[in-house]
Order: structure tokens, then C-alpha cells, then sequence
């Protein structure tokens, strides 16, 4: 009771106080405490609050002392949540110490007592502090607190930093003989690091602490965010909380736009979106209660309401996939989304309403009726019921249904707007089709690919005008690697683009331009999408991927991060992450956010190409090849990318009779399990291995069967490559035209590239550097720059040559998969040690030889790479 405080017959305080509890109100985050209501019974002001079981960490600490890094980083990372949920409310904490934290017995960290709280929008300390006064817990006040300065977020941060040295060390920093003394101490010393009471503390989790508790602010996490990365960034792949394979992000966008989470137009076509004002918001659609006696119903209504939801911009369906499986893990858990178990997800996730519901049968027709619950304290937030003629009119009523919800959850779309613009998504040919769809879309999401390509084509016959049918069946091929059928149903679906949401042409095109290679039109389409619609996880999954294929690394990340944060607990998201982060560079990074999306969910074993590319990047080749043989594990075509990845770590050592066995082998399986797109590029890579030996016969043979069917750009650029390894460069300019040929950048940059390559076999240095500076140009690629490297340094220009050969050490983790493709090429990367050690040498540097020895380090021992004498002569040995 607010009554029961020492300043509650201050009246201007009071007032103050209560105006900071209607802000703390507006912060609804799964690890703050929710406060429900606020008034005044009998004199007495009160407040109503979420109960939470558990224990509040002070007694915690003094039940067990001490707690391991990584369970008090956990925690840490929690209450910087729930904190940073608080500043971008514009309120600062205050308050903050052990006991006013609690622990559920799940383990959630949650928030409480922002009684204290002020608005970052005020500039003084006068609003809750008579003046000269100290409001808070000595114990755990920040410096400027203490000193009654300017505080503003990163003052909860020192707070946040005196609990985690408590929660490692089990005591406080600055011990002196009264909490006074104690004030005062932190006013003016910096605090000894953790490790000093406990050796154990792992270094990076001392730093991190310590730049908490640094006296200036200026100096210390500047936002909650900055604290949560660094502690995201230590954690091993056991506590971990978190790319989906290229296939898989297609799979993922396509599967979305096919059903699970389409939005519905907010504006006509002709209107300029609005700017977004509403802060994000997820929600979760329960499984219906089905009613009718009709199967065709089961599973067929939720999905379309999501796409009825996400018509409101700032709307996130959650997935209902990944509800199921963390249904699975309740107690007596199944994959079934009851209204109860929909909402202990929800509370578990931070998901802030559920939306429950019921179809049944009304005289010759059907009632659809839906409401929305808030997870914690059950309280209706709205209720709509419409009624449907007959089974197919039941798809068209769905958007009825919607409208109420969206109002209360603060969308002020107009329902006359609504209806007008959801005309073309929200029309099928009959609901069996719309059923089926859905099947897919649950087949796809448990791995069952040819299933579900099976059940969105039976949606096709269904309705061949169902745009989500073709682009499921695209996304299927893609991911069992018909890259032809992927472009050709791609086509279909977007013949139909007049019957689309606003929300799913964007998606549509934008995967549209990722199955043809157009990364910059890509690029464009998800840009526009995640701006009109910034919570949309395929947009920022998509648009990661696309400025992967850019080769924009630093946005790449900025959006993958962001896909991330709004599915923290996504496996495809941690899985984009994962990759993007090898691509990047931070190959630990990539193998613990693998890891991490194994712990999300065990089954995902494609993991495991992310897990092995981060330790390759790392040097540690025989983990990398244990990963790979896990990976084979999963179905046909996760062992032909293990294939394809044990190939290159035996290439990458230089082992290239044994990798091109590997390669021929599977390159045969492929063929079998008809996967043509797959054997044409293991006979690509053959052909390469065969002529590095040498072999030009064998390798133009194994370059005839990798262009017989209708080879990718990718494809057509390693056979030229080939050819003119092999001597042929009439072949190679061949292809080196039919490249610069097409429309988009890629192919015109490897078109380029091979005309350089064959102007320096002509020994026009000139033109080749230049042709290799105009590839750079069109597409900023890391085989441009190895090639430009080598053609500097065949014209004798050293210092040039060097620059681009750090270029390729720098941005060595774009060697991985240099076409992002999930084919590993890291066996690409060597040569540059070699090559460098030329331009040093070039340079008169001193220390030109150690290039030599990591080249001879790593693959001296096989003996087969043509390059090996060279480099040992050049050492004089």
C-alpha cells in the first residue's frame, strides 16, 4: 500500500509517486512486474500487482552464498531485459537491489518495485527528493546517486553491476564498517574485480562486471542492450539461450507468406504508409476449439487469423510451430496449443496476449468466435463472434473476426480500410485448399519437406490461382535443392500477385528476387517490407540474407540481430545469426549460436554446418569434421552438405585426391536421391581438384557433366575458373560472356572476373587489373579480391597486391561459402598465406617467410598442392 510509505502525506510527492506507477504500468515485459491497477480504498492508496512464486534474490544469496558465472549471468542478462523494456518507457529504476528481484521456479528473472522509478524526461532530482535528500538503498546507489547528480539509465546499470559481483562473489564490493562508508567508498574508488574473491571468475565475466561498476558513467554499458550483447557473446553452448541455411530462410519466408504469418493491407496501394507509433507486439493464436464435426477445420482457422493480425503493422504472430514444441517441453506437455498452455507460453516468452477461440456449426452455416486474453492475469481483452453461410464463406469471415482485437490492441487502421484491402489475400477457391496449405506449412516446419511441397501442390490443384501454395512448393524445392523449380513456382505465385496482402507481395517479391539471384532488388524489397512492417521476423530473416549475398556484413548483422530480438527464442533466427556471424568473421560466435539453436531444439541438426564453419574458421579441423558427420545425419540432403564439407576440410589441407573421392561418391548419391543441382556442383568442384593436379582431361570431362543440365551462375563461374586452370580459355570466355550477359550484378561481376583472368593469361596485365577492379565494383566479392591480389602481383605491384590479400584475411569468414550456398569453401583461403608471402617477399619485408611456413604448415603434409615447392624453395629449404 502506497498509504504505508514514510512521504505518503506529502500530497506533491504522492502525486509524483502515483504519475511514475502509470508510467511503470506501460511496461508490460515478461521480466518486469506487471502492476494492473492503482487507487485509494478508505484513504489508503493502493496498488494491484502480478503475484509471483519464487524467492527474491537476497534470499537467495544468503540460501546459497554464491552462484556459478553462468547461472548469475543468466540472471544478469534477465534484469537488463526487463530493465531496458523500463528505459524505453523513459523510466529509471532507482531502486534496484536483490531483494526487489525474484526467481520463479522456472527460473525467470523478474523486476519489481518501481516506486521509486522516475521519468528519463525529467531533468532534475526534485520530483521525488526533497532537496539535499537520498531516495533508495544505500547499499546499492550509484555514485552520481549518491552525490544527488543527473542519473539517468546507465545509473541502474552500477546498481545492476553491484548484484552481479554479489551473485559471483556472495558479497558486496566496497565493504566498510556502514553502509555510509560504503557510499562513499563507491563515490571515489574504482571496485576490485570479482576474480580477487573467487580465481574461478571467467575473465570475460570480470570485464564485464567491471565496466558496470566504473565511477563515470560516460564509461560504463551505455544502454542495457550493450550489457545484454557482451554477456550473449561469453556465454558457452551449454548456457547459450539461442543463419537459417539459405534453404532455410526460404523455406522459412516462403512458409510464412504461404500461411503462417501474411499480413492483411492497413492502406490502399495508392496511400504512402504510415510511420509506425505503436510499439511492437506479439501475439499467440491458441488452436480453435472445433466444433463442427468437420476435419477440413482443424488447423485452418489459426493461421489465417494470423494473417488477419499482422494486417497492423506493429502486430507479431508468434509462431505457432515453435509453440508446439515448447508445449512439448511443459509438464505432460503435447502439441497441442490449449488455451492454458497458450498462455504459460506466452508468460514463458513474453508474448502480451493470446488469442483463444471456437468454430462451430449454426443452423446451415458456421460461428466463429475469438477472443483476447491477457496470459497473466486472464482478463478479456476483447471478444468478437461472426457468422459464416457456409463452409468456404468461413475464410472471408476471419477478417471480421480481427478487427475487434486489432482496436484493442491499439491499431486504428479503419475497418472499412481493413476490408477494402484484404479482398485479393483473403481469396481462395475453397477452404480444402486453404486446409491443405496448412498441412504444408506444419509438414515443412517439421522437416518433412517432400510432404509438404506434396501438400501445397494438392492446395494448387485445389485453387490455381493460390498464390501460398506456389511459393510453398518453391520453397520446398529450394530446400531439397532444385534450384530451377524453386525459380519456376516462384513465377507461378507471383502471376497471382493481385491476390496477395500488401504484406505478402512484399514478401513474395522479395523471395521472388532471392530464387533468381537479384540480391539488390532483394535487398530493396525487405528493406521497404521490415520499414512498413518492422516486427516481421521473415522480413529481417530475409533481408540478413540478402545483405549477406551484398557482401554488407554490418548489416547483414544489424538485421539478423534484429530478426533475433523478435524471436529471442527462434531456431531459424539463431540459426541466420549463426551463420552471419562466421561471415563476419566471429566464428566462435557462429558455433555458439549453433549450439544455442540445438538447445532450442534438439532436432535441428542442420545446426550442425553452422557449428562445423565456425570451428573450421577457428582451426579446429577434426571438430569440424565430427560436425559435418553429425549433419550427415539429417536425411539425404544434409549428407550431401556433409559431403560437401568433409571434401573441403580434406581440400583444405591440401588432401586433394581424398577429397575429390569424397565428392565422387556423393556426387553419385545425389544423382540417385535426384538432386541434379547438387552433383552438378560436387563434378564442379571434382573438376577443380582434378585440374590443380593437372588432370585437364578429367577435369573437362567432370565440367561437361557439371554444365549438362541448367547450371547456376555460381556453377558457370567455377567452370570458367576451371577451364583456365586447365588451359582452356576459349571455354572460359565463353561463359565469361553468357555471365556478363544477364541482368543482375552477381553473374556480371563473375563475368569480370574471368575476363580479367583471361586477359592476364594473355599477359594484358593492364586490362586485367582493370576488369578485376571493375568486378569489385559491380559486386564487392572475396574471390574478387584474391583475384585482383594475383593480378597486381604478376604486374609486380607488391604493395597493391598486399592490400588486397589483408582484404582477404580480414574477410576470411566470406571464404566459408563464398556463394552462400551451403557449400563450405574455406579450402579457397590457403593460398593467400602463399600469395602473401610473394607480395611481402616483393616488398623486401622481413617477414615475408612466415607466410611461406603457414602455407607449408597446412598442407605440407599431404604433399599434392602444386604451390608446396615453390613455397619451400622460397624458405631455402
Amino acid at each position: 500500500m502506497l498509504g504505508s510509505a514514510p512521504f505518503a502525506a506529502d500530497k506533491a510527492v504522492m502525486q509524483r509517486f502515483k504519475q511514475e506507477l502509470v508510467l511503470a504500468r506501460e511496461v508490460t515485459h515478461r521480466n518486469v512486474v506487471r502492476l494492473y491497477d492503482l487507487g485509494e480504498a478508505d484513504g489508503i492508496d493502493f496498488i494491484t500487482m502480478e503475484f509471483v512464486e519464487g524467492e527474491d534474490l537476497g534470499t537467495l544469496l544468503n540460501r546459497r552464498g554464491k552462484l556459478p558465472a553462468g547461472e548469475a549471468a543468466d540472471m544478469v542478462a534477465q534484469i537488463c531485459a526487463g530493465l531496458q523494456a523500463a528505459h524505453q518507457q523513459g523510466i529509471v529504476h532507482r531502486d534496484l537491489k536483490p531483494g526487489n528481484i525474484m526467481r520463479d521456479p522456472t527460473g525467470r528473472i523478474v523486476v519489481m518495485d518501481f516506486g521509486l522509478a522516475r521519468s528519463l524526461a525529467g531533468s532534475d532530482m526534485t520530483g521525488m527528493t526533497r532537496t539535499g535528500a537520498l531516495v533508495g538503498t544505500l547499499e546499492y546507489m550509484s555514485p552520481e546517486q549518491a552525490n544527488a547528480s543527473q542519473i539517468d539509465a546507465r545509473s541502474d546499470l552500477y546498481t545492476v553491476g553491484l548484484i552481479f559481483y554479489e551473485l559471483l562473489t556472495g558479497v558486496r564490493p566496497f565493504q566498510a564498517d556502514s553502509a555510509v562508508a560504503s557510499l562513499l567508498r563507491r563515490s571515489r574508488e574504482r571496485a576490485e574485480p570479482p576474480s580477487v574473491h573467487d580465481g574461478s571468475i571467467p575473465k570475460a565475466i570480470n570485464s564485464i562486471c567491471g565496466k558496470c561498476l566504473e565511477i563515470a558513467p560516460d564509461s560504463r554499458y551505455q544502454s542495457a542492450t550493450a550489457l545484454i550483447t557482451d554477456i550473449e557473446r561469453w556465454k558457452s553452448p551449454e548456457t547459450a539461450p539461442r543463419r537459417p541455411l539459405p534453404w532455410l530462410a526460404i523455406a522459412v519466408g516462403v512458409a510464412a507468406v504461404a500461411i503462417v504469418a501474411v499480413a492483411l493491407v492497413l492502406l490502399m496501394r495508392s496511400r504512402p504508409a504510415a510511420p509506425v507509433t505503436h510499439a511492437p507486439l506479439s501475439v499467440l493464436v491458441a488452436d480453435f476449439s472445433n466444433r463442427s464435426g468437420d476435419p477440413v477445420f482443424d488447423g485452418t482457422v489459426e493461421p489465417m487469423l494470423n494473417v488477419a493480425l499482422e494486417g497492423a503493422s506493429f502486430i507479431n504472430a508468434f509462431d505457432r510451430n515453435q509453440a508446439r514444441r515448447l508445449a512439448q517441453k511443459l509438464p505432460n506437455g503435447s502439441d497441442k496449443l490449449s488455451d492454458e498452455t497458450a498462455r504459460l507460453i506466452a508468460v514463458s516468452q513474453g508474448i502480451s496476449t493470446v488469442i483463444t477461440g471456437e468454430l462451430a456449426r449454426e443452423g446451415d452455416g458456421y460461428s466463429i468466435a475469438a477472443s483476447a486474453v491477457d496470459p497473466i492475469s486472464g482478463k478479456v481483452l476483447a471478444r468478437a463472434q461472426v457468422s459464416a453461410a457456409n463452409k468456404d464463406a468461413v475464410l472471408s469471415a476471419i477478417p471480421k473476426i480481427a478487427v475487434p482485437i486489432r482496436k484493442a490492441l491499439g491499431d486504428t487502421t479503419p475497418e472499412s480500410v481493413q476490408f477494402e484491402e484484404v479482398a485479393g489475400g483473403f481469396t481462395a477457391a475453397n477452404v480444402a485448399a486453404v486446409h491443405e496449405n496448412a498441412i504444408g506449412v506444419e509438414a515443412q516446419f517439421a522437416g518433412k519437406y517432400q510432404e509438404a511441397f506434396d501438400a501445397f501442390q494438392k492446395a494448387a490443384e485445389l485453387d490455381p490461382k493460390f498464390a501460398r501454395a506456389y511459393s510453398g512448393m518453391a520453397a520446398m524445392a529450394q530446400n531439397m535443392g532444385r534450384q530451377q523449380d524453386a525459380v519456376k513456382y516462384m513465377k507461378l505465385a507471383m502471376e497471382h500477385v493481385d491476390r496477395m496482402t500488401e504484406r505478402e507481395r512484399y514478401r513474395n517479391r522479395g523471395q521472388y528476387y532471392m530464387s533468381t539471384g537479384d540480391w539488390q532488388k532483394c535487398v530493396q524489397e525487405y528493406s521497404q517490407l521490415v520499414t512498413r512492417y518492422p516486427v516481421d521476423r521473415v522480413g529481417q530473416n530475409n533481408l540478413a540474407t540478402c545483405y549477406t549475398q551484398v557482401r554488407n556484413a554490418p548489416k547483414a548483422l544489424e538485421a539478423a540481430r534484429k530478426e533475433v530480438e523478435i524471436v529471442p527464442k527462434g531456431v531459424t533466427q539463431r540459426l541466420n545469426l549463426a551463420f552471419i556471424s562466421s561471415f563476419a568473421g566471429d566464428f566462435a560466435g557462429g558455433e555458439r549460436e549453433g549450439r544455442a539453436a540445438l538447445d532450442i531444439n534438439p532436432s535441428a541438426q542442420q545446426a550442425y554446418l553452422n557449428i562445423a564453419e565456425g570451428q573450421l574458421g577457428e582451426g579446429q579441423l577434426d571438430r569440424a569434421a565430427d560436425s559435418y558427420k553429425k549433419l550427415a545425419a539429417w536425411g539425404t540432403l544434409g549428407a550431401s552438405i556433409a559431403a560437401d564439407g568433409l571434401a573441403d576440410v580434406a581440400a583444405y589441407q591440401g588432401k586433394y585426391a581424398e577429397a575429390t573421392r569424397m565428392l565422387q561418391q556423393a556426387a553419385a548419391s545425389d544423382t540417385a536421391a535426384k538432386m541434379p543441382d547438387s552433383a552438378a556442383r560436387k563434378f564442379a568442384e571434382i573438376a577443380h581438384l582434378e585440374a590443380l593436379r593437372g588432370q585437364n582431361s578429367a577435369a573437362a570431362a567432370d565440367l561437361a557433366k557439371a554444365l549438362s543440365g541448367a547450371p547456376s551462375v555460381q556453377l558457370r563461374f567455377l567452370a570458367a575458373l576451371t577451364y583456365l586452370e586447365a588451359g582452356d580459355p576459349k571455354k572460359a570466355e565463353k561463359l565469361a560472356a553468357d555471365l556478363s550477359s544477364e541482368l543482375t550484378n552477381e553473374p556480371q561481376a563473375y563475368g569480370k572476373i574471368v575476363s580479367g583472368l583471361v586477359a592476364l593469361q594473355r599477359h594484358d596485365a593492364r586490362q586485367g587489373i582493370k576488369d578485376l577492379s571493375d568486378a569489385n565494383d559491380l559486386l564487392d566479392t572475396w574471390i574478387g579480391h584474391f583475384e585482383l591480389g594475383r593480378a597486381y602481383l604478376d604486374a609486380d605491384q607488391f604493395t597493391a597486391a598486399d592490400s588486397e590479400f589483408d582484404t582477404c584475411t580480414k574477410r576470411r569468414g566470406e571464404a566459408i561459402e563464398l556463394f552462400m550456398d551451403n557449400v563450405p569453401t574455406y579450402s579457397y583461403f590457403p593460398a593467400v598465406y602463399y600469395y602473401q608471402g610473394r607480395a611481402r617477399e616483393g616488398m623486401k619485408s622481413e617477414g615475408f617467410a612466415d607466410f611461406y611456413k603457414t602455407y607449408v604448415a597446412l598442407r605440407g603434409a599431404a604433399g599434392e598442392d602444386p604451390l608446396l615447392a615453390d613455397a619451400r624453395h622460397r624458405l631455402g629449404q
